[in-house]
């Protein structure tokens, strides 16, 4: 059975964002799954395993690789921020190694340099074959501290040769609110939306957000994000 995983500590985010995350996944896949949280607390009605004490911020991610947690041999990786809208069966019916996705930033071309520049908003993953990740990560934090997160650290120590990038193996699945939606609807090709940074989704449907440029909110998202 695939497990799909999120990650939630500290108060970034709201539980809803648990819950909705759980209910799109449950709405958009036919695949046999079961949802694990891990979290530094527990969640009702979610199953959670409680993460490791001493890891800040984004490097509680590393945890998905400790097989303490339990996670099963396949699990799928999503960021709490993501919106599912379409069906994710391609997503979970991955078998290679590792796969995560290209910086969303690539798509832009002033940002060249962004290009084949793996991150991890979501993963797919045979944990088995990549627990060697936590043993060696998990107790170099001086290692871990040249980098300025857990993106640019698996980057840095999974070879181009050794892993996939989503966006080349499925072509408009996944995209960037910021920078391939906004200000339309998805289209029909679309599965996951990434919303980074500013706007968060719940500001995306209720705030006017002014990062670099003005993004006024957008009704359809609600009918998505439950």
């Amino acid at each position: 059975m695939i497990t799909v995983a999120c990650v939630f500590w500290g108060t970034k985010f709201s539980v809803e964002y648990v819950h909705n995350l759980k209910s799109m996944v449950e709405k958009n896949t036919t695949v046999d799954h079961k949802f694990i949280c891990l979290s530094d607390k527990k969640i009702e009605g979610i199953e959670t395993r409680i993460l490791k004490p001493g890891y800040e911020g984004w490097w509680n991610k590393l945890q998905l690789f400790d097989l303490a947690h339990n996670l099963g041999e396949r699990v799928v990786y999503l960021d709490l921020d993501t919106l599912i809208v379409n069906s994710i069966d391609w997503l979970l019916e991955y078998r290679g190694n590792f796969m995560g996705i290209e910086d969303v930033g690539a798509v832009n071309a002033h940002q060249p340099h962004l290009k084949g520049v793996l991150q991890t908003g979501v993963m797919a993953f045979n944990s088995y074959m990549n627990a060697k990740l936590w043993t060696e990560l998990s107790v170099n934090k001086e290692f871990r501290s040249n980098f300025r997160g857990d993106g640019e650290c698996l980057n840095n120590v999974i070879s181009p040769l050794a892993r996939d990038l989503l966006q080349n193996l499925y072509p408009g699945r996944l995209k960037s609110y910021k920078y391939q939606v906004y200000p339309n609807k998805p289209d029909n090709n679309t599965s996951i939306i990434c919303f980074h940074g500013r706007p968060s989704i719940i500001q995306a449907m209720n705030e006017v957000v002014t990062p670099m440029q003005t993004y006024y909110p957008q009704g359809w998202i609600k009918e998505y994000w439950r």
